[in-house]
């Protein structure tokens, strides 16, 4: 085992490959490289040219307190009555969520 040579052994299974499979074996992985570097530069020319502003309605803004609780803001709903607090299962101990009208 002390002879055994990787590389000696791969090129020795490539020659022994049909013509066809030696053409793939070259051309896919550079096609691939070339088609993902296409794509991210298309995603980064069109992130620069897509619309920075966010169609809709803000509902709610969640915001962290220095006093350990989670508040949440809403802006113009009625959902919940004014300065309703709702603990989270997960947070219970740690944080407690608090609705505010702003």
């Amino acid at each position: 085992m002390e002879d055994y040579n990787f590389w000696q052994d791969l090129f020795d299974t490539y020659q022994s490959l049909p013509d066809w499979m030696k053409f793939a074996w070259l051309v896919i992985p550079p096609s691939f490289i070339l088609g993902l570097i296409a794509m991210i530069m298309r995603y980064r020319l069109n992130s620069k040219h897509a619309s920075k502003v966010i169609e809709g309605e803000l509902l709610y803004s969640v915001r962290s307190q220095a006093d350990n609780e989670l508040r949440v803001y809403r802006h113009g709903h009625d959902h919940f009555p004014k300065d309703t607090v709702v603990p989270l299962p997960i947070l219970q101990d740690e944080k407690r969520l608090t609705y505010k009208d702003e």
